[in-house]
């Protein structure tokens, strides 16, 4: 699981307590009397429903909660792994290039190992314990905001606030505003639980990284690192970027490795600090080069930041007056905060637009976030007709989880405009929220090995790109044979309702171990789908070619298929 979805995981948690609320006081209107409301009656049936609320939460995502919180050991242990594996193939790629090394032997440095070893659990538990001092800190809150909310609705009554509705919609008012801000910085700021996790799993995440690439240079003898990630760097941090140092903090350097500052003091300076975008790689005397940044990139960097900055504010302000008037129960107050909603999605989509004019401006590109997530590389085996092939590729800075051969130069303009459709088709299946997205891993033809533009994988999750797919310079014959074929989102959707498929059979069955297996399970579905349709008089013909060849062949998992991606782009 990423971190993002580890994040995304708690905002629909926190999302579903305060509809539950708001429910509540749907539900539990008083009757009206011909003096009004009889607000003390109405109290007493609330404080019911609160301590119902209460208990009913600490069962439900208690058990949430608990699952969470090991998918966070699991995903910095993979972090760990994952540095480390990495770590190797770019040692092993730098000696072939003439930079010398000798191993250090492992009896040498196994008390090195059982130290960073011994980091990561001290990691992994302080991770996991301000994390469940969050949960419990949101149940709490949640608890204390109804509570407060059903005293507050009698005073603003009893205060002439007119209404029922517009007793309510005061004093759940700043509790909607704000969300379920339970968790408090050093500096008074209060932050919700969904943007703390995002913060804290991504810090600990990315230290998980770092010892997982320290304990592999340890092994074989390296310690110097090289401060990196320009494209799309933090301006505070600037100073350190290119820049060669001793990692004395994650690969066991000293000062007397060399004439270079210690990393330990840049971190000490403010590198790598919450949410910083830089990284470090390792540094080989004689083979990298080091490029400090120029004041115009610091510039440039700023003023990414600062419209990344706005962007963000905007979003913000979106959700929270979307919340509201999603919430209120008066109908001028839903009427007034969605018209408050609708100004702050323009701003949001005014600053999406400089953003990406930002990116995809020729001059400035190059300062702008790269293309890959760092050095962040995994392996891929692909399987075809009982041929194997493993492919290399670098993990994306895309919003979704993308990764790109290292056989496919892709521009960064066409991976943003297919990073945004795949959110689009994600939002059309109302798959957003989902925990279990595949990994999105574009290929060269030669990787792909069919003649394919796409491909779901389910029993690895992956959904396979055939670079061909951007480098076509019209779609439309690219996708003739499908339906919709001059929908940019036909391919994409296609693939996703697989995608959707196999999430739903892994919901009743579990994980899928036999693709023969479960391709019988869906033919055997999507044949009386499809015969159904057939007996309404619908013609396969009318949806695509494809689909006409898959009935022919009775793939009925397929044809069914290109029929739903129509009525998604149709209607």
């Amino acid at each position: 699981m990423a971190d993002y979805d580890i994040s995304k995981a708690f905002e629909i948690i926190e999302n579903e307590l305060i509809d539950s609320m708001m429910r509540n006081f749907k539900n539990h209107r008083a009757e009206e009397e011909k003096e009004g409301y009889n607000w003390s009656q109405w109290q007493s049936e609330q404080l019911k429903s609160l301590e119902q609320y209460r208990r009913t939460n600490q069962k439900k995502y208690g058990k949430q909660f608990s699952t969470l919180n090991k998918k966070i050991e699991e995903m910095l242990k993979n972090a760990m792994a994952d540095g480390n594996a990495k770590q190797e193939a770019e040692i092993l790629k730098a000696i072939k290039k003439g930079f010398n090394v000798g191993k250090v032997s492992p009896s040498s440095t196994g008390e090195f190992f059982k130290v960073n070893d011994r980091k990561l659990d001290a990691l992994i538990n302080a991770t996991k314990s301000d994390m469940k001092k969050a949960e419990t800190a949101i149940l709490r809150m949640s608890n204390d905001k109804y509570r407060k909310a059903i005293f507050n609705a009698q005073v603003y009554a009893n205060s002439g606030a007119g209404t029922y509705e517009k007793a309510v919609d005061m004093a759940v008012k700043d509790m909607l505003q704000a969300g379920l801000n339970c968790v408090e910085y050093r500096n008074g700021a209060r932050h919700t639980l969904s943007d703390y996790a995002d913060m804290a799993i991504r810090t600990a995440n990315k230290r998980a990284y770092l010892y997982g690439e320290g304990q592999k240079r340890q092994e074989w003898g390296i310690s110097l690192v090289v401060v990196n990630s320009r494209q799309g760097g933090c301006p505070d941090c600037a100073q350190y970027i290119g820049r060669a140092f001793i990692d004395d903090v994650y690969s066991g350097g000293s000062k007397a490795d060399g004439n270079y500052p210690l990393l330990s003091e840049a971190i000490a300076g403010g590198l790598f600090h919450p949410r910083c975008k830089d990284s470090t790689s390792t540094y080989y005397e004689g083979i990298t080069s080091l490029e400090p940044v120029s004041n115009e990139e610091i510039a440039k960097m700023k003023e990414r930041e600062t419209l990344e900055t706005k962007q963000q504010n905007a979003e913000r302000q979106e959700k929270r007056y979307n919340r509201l008037a999603q919430h209120s129960l008066d109908e001028n107050n839903k009427i007034k905060y969605q018209n408050r909603a609708d100004d702050w999605h323009k701003s949001n989509m005014f600053y999406e637009d400089k953003l990406e004019q930002f990116i995809n401006s020729a001059d400035k590109q190059k300062f702008y976030k790269p293309i890959y997530d760092g050095d962040n590389i995994e392996t891929f085996n692909r399987k075809v007709n009982n041929s194997n092939i493993v492919i290399n590729a670098h993990k994306t800075t895309a919003y979704n989880n993308i990764y790109i051969s290292d056989n496919v130069k892709l521009k960064r303009k066409h991976l943003h405009i297919f990073d945004k459709n795949i959110t689009k088709v994600l939002e059309m299946l109302n798959e957003s929220n989902s925990l279990n997205k595949p990994k999105i891993l574009i290929v060269s033809p030669k990787e792909m090995m069919t003649n394919a533009i796409a491909s779901y994988r389910p029993v690895e999750n992956i959904l396979n790109i055939n670079s061909v797919y951007f480098t076509n310079t019209n779609l439309s014959v690219l996708q003739k044979d499908f339906a919709c074929p001059d929908n940019p989102l036909s391919t994409i959707l296609h693939e996703l309702i697989h995608w959707q498929d196999a999430e739903k059979y892994r919901s009743k069955f579990g994980e899928i171990t036999e693709f023969n297996k479960y391709c019988d399970y869906l033919d055997n579905i999507y044949l009386k789908k499809v015969a159904r349709l057939y007996a309404k008089g619908y013609n396969v013909s009318d949806i695509s070619n494809y689909a006409k060849i898959k009935f022919l062949n009775k793939e009925f998992d397929e044809v069914y298929t290109e029929y739903r991606v129509k009525k998604y782009l149709e209607g």
